[in-house]
């Protein structure tokens, strides 16, 4: 008999591994199943196998018996058989959880590990077996199992958790979930089935509940089990009760327990008053009213009231307990969302009775112009958009139209609702009982507008400032479009109200027609103010002064006098025909170049640096050239400084005259001596021609020559007395610059000049000297210029030709 028991439960054991071998596959890949903190499979139960057949299968040995308790509330006593066709939850493999978590908790919370001490719990701590869990004065915890079943922990409670993932020991009692020392817990069992969560006490009571509702209060010693859902076994002394739906029953340390009786019925609701919240409100800024009454119970010590966000009432807000003569409940402040707000009756033995539940939907809104705090009504600008939280629980209806989804925006300019209508989804038929339908009404802020209009300067166009009122918050030109609109004398005109930044009036301008803007009678004009849909935000009838005289109109400024000659002129390197060709009024000009040509047997170049300018009818110029560079001879470093005053000016510069006077310095002992320079400027302009002539003597000052041929005699004797002195400064000569240029294009002049110059020399002797230059500046304000001078009349030693270049600013191109 032993040895056929045996080969049954081997087969059984064989045909339950065969029948789940594409579990165990599964599990292999050792993810977690969705719902369970690892990889789970399920076992079907067959008959005769035991815990310990299940675990030898599974995981190769007995000794790892109560992992089948981790998911499961079954006995596994030694040779003791489950049930037939029950279906196991079993971890995948040999692993090591908590057995349980704190899911949530309220301030005021501590925990401790097995042989530890307590420190403050946070959501989320896992719990081992032999871990404790306090709540204090203020604090509530929720706990949740791995087989999720779950125990809500009311204030000053202390429970010590037990658990099934790290046991060793195996029974034939289910293992309890919690030990409760003190305080009161609520047992929600998982929905799985054949299942059940246990809570003992410390002498040996047991309360076995097959509930997602049961509620155990251990005060000293004494215990309270009501059970609102499902059935609970309790075991105590000795003997079992059976606890049905709504009743209760309880013991004191090792006595039996009582016989189960009736829980205290529900209370009734009042019938809904103005005082009341409405089922269905808003919750502007977070600021939701929850309220409602209820009858007084015969018999009633005291009442429990209990708001939370689920319907089972596990995630609390609120829990109080009220004395007998409280009737009505009030919470303000509180969030959007959904809440069930439960009250029961505690009679006078303290049993706990059952709830009435009344449910309550806070919508979140927000719109332009403001929300009431009431919360039973909108108010808002009619330009306004209101923004609403949509919840799958609740239908909306605008005005008198059909109930659908909550929207998350209205916009009020479009659809101008007066009404906003709000139900359960799904309660059409219990729409005629009052209070199925919440009703908002919209009220939209007044809006105004406040005119002033004036007749602007030049007396053709009528100015207006508005100022609206009742727009804060409110993006104006985009949502209003503000015009103003003006009856005139024949007609009307509009225009669009721009501005208004940072609080300022909108503005607008509107030309007036020609019969009002004559000078004569005041004008009356009616403006009016409307949005962009024509409402008329406000009106005012004007009286306009009468037109004065039309202002004279500005004369143009005369066009500028056209620059006459070149802007930048050659300036040759000798010390003789180093005569600058400027026009009687010298251009604005500032400019840097070089010069260099053939002298004394070798290539010789200078640098410049040149300014002209006029102030009214009188010029300056400044001339300043460095020494010599190179292997030939020339005069050295020179300066000159010039005025002149035009004393006649013809037309747009037709003919211009002016007297000149210049005077040359040395800038180094080598530079020729100090010279004056008087002569005369004429010029004119036809077009885009000019012609430019200059006049003059340069007389070397007394003293100077012998200075000069002093330096001479020192630098090399006779033949570098007459180099160095008299050809680099002559004691007198005469010179005349003429020629003329031509703008061909905007920003490009041409120019040409020829130069002669009568020398009279220390001795007694005369030369005559002379050459031809030609040049073309191009640019605007920034240009260059290029010019070259070709001397067939020049002194012995000098070559026959000298190029310039240059690059400066000027006032204005040609």
């Amino acid at each position: 008999m032993a040895s056929s028991n045996g080969l049954s439960v081997a087969i059984a054991v064989l045909l339950g591994c065969a029948s789940h071998v594409g579990y165990t596959g599964a599990a292999s890949a050792r993810e977690p199943t969705p719902g369970y903190p690892e990889a789970v499979i399920q076992w079907g139960v067959q008959r005769g196998e035991t815990c310990d057949d299940i675990a030898n299968v599974l995981y190769g040995s007995s000794s790892h018996v109560g992992l089948i308790q981790r998911y499961n509330r079954v006995a596994c006593g030694p040779g003791t058989t489950l049930a037939e066709g029950l279906t196991l939850v079993l971890p995948a493999e040999v692993t090591s959880i908590p057995d349980a978590k704190i899911r949530s908790l309220r301030p005021d919370v501590r925990a401790r590990p097995a042989g530890g001490a307590w420190s403050p719990a946070t959501p989320g701590m896992p719990l081992l077996t032999n871990s404790s869990v306090n709540t204090l004065d203020a604090g509530r915890a929720d706990i949740e199992f791995v087989d999720r079943t779950r125990v809500l922990l009311a204030p000053n409670t202390l429970v010590v958790i037990y658990g099934t993932a790290s046991r060793t020991r195996v029974s034939k009692t289910p293992p309890a979930a919690v030990e409760l020392s003190e305080g009161e817990v609520k047992a929600a069992l998982a929905a799985l089935r054949g299942q059940s969560v246990d809570v003992v006490t410390g002498e040996g009571g047991r309360v076995s509940a097959s509930s997602r509702d049961t509620v155990v209060q251990r005060r000293g010693e004494r215990t309270t089990v009501a059970v609102f859902d499902g059935k609970a076994g309790v075991s105590s002394g000795g003997l079992s009760v059976v606890v049905p739906k709504d009743h209760g029953t309880r013991f004191v340390g090792r006595s039996p327990p009582a016989r189960p009786r009736p829980l205290p019925a529900r209370p009734e609701w009042t019938e809904r008053t103005s005082a009341d919240a409405p089922a269905i409100a808003l919750a502007p800024a977070g600021l939701g009213v929850l309220s409602a009454s209820w009858k007084p119970a015969p018999q009633a010590a005291g009442y429990r009231v209990e708001v939370a966000r689920d319907p089972e009432l596990n995630d609390l807000v609120v829990r109080e307990e009220v004395k007998p003569d409280v009737v009505s409940f009030r919470a303000e402040k509180m969030p959007a969302g959904t809440y069930f707000l439960r009250v029961r009756v505690i009679d006078r033995e303290e049993y706990l009775g059952v709830g009435a539940v009344r449910r309550f939907h806070l919508v979140a809104a927000q719109a332009a112009g403001g929300v009431a705090p009431s919360a039973q009504e909108i108010t808002a600008s009619p330009y306004g958009i209101v923004e609403l939280t949509p919840s799958p629980a609740l239908e909306l209806a605008i005005d008198g139209g059909p109930f659908g989804p909550v929207p998350e925006r209205i916009d009020l300019l479009q659809r101008a609702p007066r009404e906003l209508r709000l139900r359960e989804r799904g309660s059409a038929e219990a729409e005629r009982l009052v209070g199925a339908v919440t009703s908002l009404p919209v009220r939209y802020t007044k809006v105004s507008a406040a005119v002033e209009a004036s007749r602007a300067a030049d007396g053709q166009t009528l100015e207006a400032r508005v100022a609206l009122e009742g727009l804060e918050g409110i993006d104006v030109a985009q949502r209003v479009e503000p015009r103003l609109i003006a009856h005139l004398p024949g007609g009307v005109r509009s225009a669009a109200l721009t501005g208004g930044a940072r609080g300022g009036p909108l503005t607008a301008r509107i030309p007036l027609p020609g019969e009002a803007a004559r000078p004569g009678e005041p004008l009356r004009v009616r403006l009016d103010v409307v949005d962009g849909r024509g409402g008329v935000l406000g009106t005012r009838e004007v009286e306009l002064p009468a037109a004065g005289p039309a202002p004279a109109a500005p004369l143009p400024a005369p066009p500028a006098a056209p620059a006459l000659g070149a802007y930048l002129p050659l300036l040759p390197v000798s010390g003789v025909s180093d005569v600058l060709w400027l026009a009687p009024t010298p251009p604005a000009v500032v400019a840097v170049g070089a010069a260099a040509a053939r002298s004394g047997g070798g290539w010789v170049a200078a640098g410049q640096v040149r300014a002209s300018g006029a102030v009214g009818p009188v010029g300056l110029d400044v001339a300043l050239r460095s020494n010599p560079a190179g292997d030939g001879e020339a005069a050295g470093s020179a300066g000159w400084l010039g005025a002149r005053v035009r004393v006649l000016r013809l037309g747009r510069s037709a003919f211009e005259l002016a007297p000149t006077l210049r005077l040359g310095v040395p800038l180094t002992d080598a530079g020729p001596p100090v010279r004056v320079e008087p002569g005369v400027a004429l010029g004119g302009a036809a077009g885009p021609l000019t012609w430019v002539v200059d006049a003059g003597a340069r007389i070397r000052a007394a003293g100077a020559g012998d200075a000069a041929r002093g330096e001479g005699s020192a630098a090399g004797g006779e033949g570098s007395a007459a180099g160095g002195g008299e050809l680099a400064a002559p004691p007198a000569q005469g010179f005349l610059v003429a020629g003329a240029t031509a703008d061909a294009t905007p920003w490009l002049r041409l120019h040409t000049a020829v130069d002669l110059h009568l020398v009279h020399r220390d001795g007694g002797a005369n030369d005559v000297l002379g050459g031809l230059s030609a040049g073309a500046e191009a640019g605007g304000a920034l240009f260059g210029a290029l010019s070259v001078r070709a001397s067939p009349w020049r002194e012995a030693g000098e070559g026959p030709l000298t190029a310039q270049i240059a690059v400066g600013f000027r006032e204005g191109s040609p």
